[in-house]
């Protein structure tokens, strides 16, 4: 088997750069080890027939501005998407409740019974974010990430520099420095956790892109998966192939030049222009030679920060919606999507984290779920429900990640307890069944998780832009000639939003000067 490109991992990046190349008229593979695609886009029917469950990714944050789906056509493909007009919310355990809407001024109504000034915070914020800045931070998604130097070139002026001084700061301080009332301050510093990012300092940087999606998440029609089999039909429709149960053994380089793939069972695929990986980044360099890259780069690799916390996930079937309390304190809480519970203020988000980082099963449960099937009646059979919750937890809890498969039914009723506290009808004749999916789980799903890493890689400062994975590393492209990482753990990689995919195309593409069908996004600037 000859190709022009082979792509490993068919998880959403991989079949990202698959897609753009094949529509630039390259002849792709795209060999995945799994007997499924799909990676992160995970859905299945775990619990009862019918009964959907996204196992990974569920909320695709800001995919209303991804220009894969203008210049994939990915609507024609079968990919779709619902916007909730409730986006977030958090409920405490006295019933009150903070509402995130997708309309600025009710967003503003429901932070102001907490606290006035918060809500003009959150109002200025807002217009710089979510509006006048917006562009600017599409751009800095969707491009290679920019050396620091270059970066503060580009990003003059006063709102680009309080842009950037948000790298003064951990999430807890970005919090504390934009709003002063507890509860406020717990949602949002619960809210810059639902990326995984780690508390450390540096890590503040994140907050506007992440502020910017407040009231863009989404739900994939179908289940998360519909989005990798609209990307598959792309690469068939332009003569590609996705090859599953086909584990790659080793990245075949000669005179230097990556020339295909050779896999565990011997087969060789040939590239005549470029291999992507769209896997983990030490994975990749094992694969290809880890002597081919320079002394720094393999010593990243080596230390490769996975990250302190996972994921543990209660998916129920259910008869009826969870109700929660706090509806009684604001009626739109039963609207909203994305639900934040478990933490009451900072200080127990932050027990949360350090019970993980010691490996300790959290005494606080705190994260963030929905129902799905009231917004997408196809996530669930008629007349009944899928609900899920996915508090933080560690990947070796209480002696050992084998401990969440010994004690399962333990841990599957400590969450379930702790749910009930905020939601009323969890029992009865209105729970139809449950599934604990655990930190354990997420890696035995995708080895690329590795340690339950659910991005493939911590979101720390030595792990985020021009250092994601390395700055000898940059733009995608690698020491080998024809080989480039697209996966996860390349530049902007880590969420379902295709950016690492879509910058590995485009330096294939410029590297091979083909001719695009798209036009990319413009390089970031800000001169104001």
């Amino acid at each position: 088997m000859h190709y022009d490109g082979i792509v490993i991992g068919a998880g959403h990046n991989g079949l990202t750069t698959a897609a753009y190349l094949a529509r630039a008229g390259l002849k792709i593979a795209v060999v995945e080890r799994n007997h499924r695609i799909g990676g992160g886009c995970s859905t299945e029917e775990r619990i009862l027939p019918g009964h959907r469950l996204n196992l990974h990714a569920n909320f695709y944050m800001g995919m209303g501005l991804s220009p894969l789906l203008r210049d994939l056509e990915l609507h024609r493909y079968g990919f779709s998407y619902i916007e909730p007009p409730v986006q977030q919310a958090a409920a405490f355990r006295d019933g009150t409740c903070v509402v995130i809407h997708k309309d600025l001024d009710k967003s503003c109504a429901s932070l102001a019974r907490f606290s006035k000034q918060d809500a003009e915070t959150f109002r200025d914020l807002w217009h710089t974010y979510c509006e006048e800045m917006r562009p600017l931070l599409v751009s800095l998604m969707y491009n290679a990430p920019l050396p620091r130097d270059q970066l503060i070139d580009r990003l003059s002026g006063a709102k680009g520099k309080e842009l950037l001084s948000h790298a003064q700061h951990d999430l807890f301080s970005v919090v504390r420095k934009h709003f002063v009332d507890e509860r406020i301050r717990t949602l949002f510093t619960s809210y810059m956790h639902v990326i995984t990012t780690e508390n450390v300092p540096g890590a503040g940087i994140v907050f506007p892109a992440i502020f910017a999606n407040i009231a863009s998440f989404t739900l994939p029609v179908g289940g998360a998966v519909s989005l990798v089999h609209a990307l598959t039909r792309v690469v068939e429709a332009g003569g590609g192939d996705v090859i599953t149960g086909a584990e790659v053994r080793e990245i075949k380089v000669e005179n230097g030049r990556a020339t295909g793939v050779v896999l565990d069972d011997g087969r060789f695929i040939g590239a005549g222009k470029f291999v992507s990986s769209a896997i983990d980044f030490p994975t990749t360099l094992g694969m290809a030679g880890e002597e081919r890259f320079p002394e720094p780069v393999r010593e990243k690799a080596k230390s490769w920060h996975w990250g302190n916390h996972s994921l543990v996930t209660l998916h129920l079937a259910l008869k009826r919606p969870p109700e929660y309390r706090a509806s009684a304190f604001d009626p739109d809480m039963a609207r909203a999507y994305n639900i934040f519970f478990g933490m009451e203020n900072i200080d127990e988000v932050a027990s949360c984290f350090d019970d993980c980082k010691a490996q300790k099963f959290p005494k606080v449960l705190m994260g963030n779920g929905a129902c799905n099937s009231a917004f997408d009646p196809t996530y669930a059979p008629s007349g009944s429900h899928t609900a899920f919750w996915w508090p933080f937890a560690p990947y070796s809890v209480d002696g050992g990640p084998q401990e969440w498969e010994s004690n399962r039914a333990d841990y599957t009723q400590r969450i379930l307890d702790y749910w009930r506290v905020y939601a009323s009808n969890l029992d009865g004749d209105n729970l139809l069944g449950s599934y604990l999916f655990t930190p354990l789980d997420v890696e035995k799903l995708n080895v690329n998780m590795r340690q339950g890493a659910v991005r493939m890689g911590a979101y720390v400062p030595d792990q985020l832009g021009i250092n994601r994975p390395h700055p000898l590393l940059p733009g995608s492209r690698t020491p080998v000639e024809g080989l480039y990482l697209g996966g996860s753990s390349s530049g902007n990689g880590g969420g379902v939003n295709g950016a690492a995919g879509y910058i590995a195309a485009n330096a294939i593409a410029d590297d091979l000067r083909l001719k695009r069908p798209w036009t990319p996004v413009p390089p970031p600037e800000w001169k104001h």
